[in-house]
């Protein structure tokens, strides 16, 4: 029954995603920026906790347990301690992102 939970959950999620981008002018990335914001407030509120209790892994794949995993760590570290972890992952993103970009040519 969990699965079909799960299931429902992100297709739900899913759903209102592009009924967002049906009807609005935002794009994908305003959508999961939202969506990211929204999971971060819904941590806030601790209510993110009770949806992953009530939907199992549904709720912790879609982007918003992004936004709550990243308000967890700004609880639990403190702000300048996340920021100096997520430099990291961050750097290593550019430059492999660089390093990417001189090996393959961009087609037109």
């Amino acid at each position: 029954m969990l699965i079909i939970k799960s299931f429902i959950f992100t297709g739900v999620v899913c759903l209102i995603a592009q009924i967002i981008k049906d009807n609005t002018k935002l794009t994908s990335g305003h959508i999961t920026s939202l969506f990211t914001v929204a999971g971060a407030f819904l941590g806030f509120l601790g209510i993110y906790d009770k949806l992953i209790e009530t939907f199992g892994g549904g709720a912790s794949v879609v982007i918003m347990s992004f936004g709550n995993a990243l308000y967890k760590g700004a609880v639990e570290l403190g702000i300048l301690q996340m920021l100096g972890k997520a430099s990291v992952g961050i750097v290593t993103a550019v430059l492999m992102g660089f390093i990417i970009s001189l090996v393959f040519k961009v087609k037109d």
